[in-house]
């Protein structure tokens, strides 16, 4: 199982995704989230075939096609999340921090 915990940033709003492998291809979500928005896409997401999700177009996983019906911006790294603790629980990666930070005065 991958465990992650995501503060979205100005939103303020905090979500954990536990992600687990229940066949060799399908991996089911446990999250919870402040947002109701992330809340409403996890209710809907279900299982999902990680060789469907990983071979596809990004637009057509089924996180970010339900993420255009529930999520309320374009920018929200939540849905990023989501795909990042599947590959972890299928076993494709393993896990690793990720972050955004704005630098003032970078490049």
């Amino acid at each position: 199982m991958a465990v992650c915990w995501v503060k979205a940033g100005e939103c303020g709003q905090e979500t954990s995704i536990a992600a687990r492998r229940v066949s060799p291809t399908r991996v089911v979500f446990e999250i919870t989230s402040t947002c109701e928005h992330i809340q409403a896409l996890a209710d809907a997401l279900g299982e999902v075939d990680v060789a469907h999700d990983m071979s596809c177009p990004l637009n057509e996983t089924r996180v970010y096609t339900l993420a255009t019906e529930h999520v309320c911006r374009n920018s929200c790294i939540v849905p990023a999340a989501i795909l990042k603790a599947m590959e972890v629980a299928a076993g494709i990666f393993l896990p690793g921090d990720c972050h955004i930070e704005f630098v003032e005065g970078a490049i």
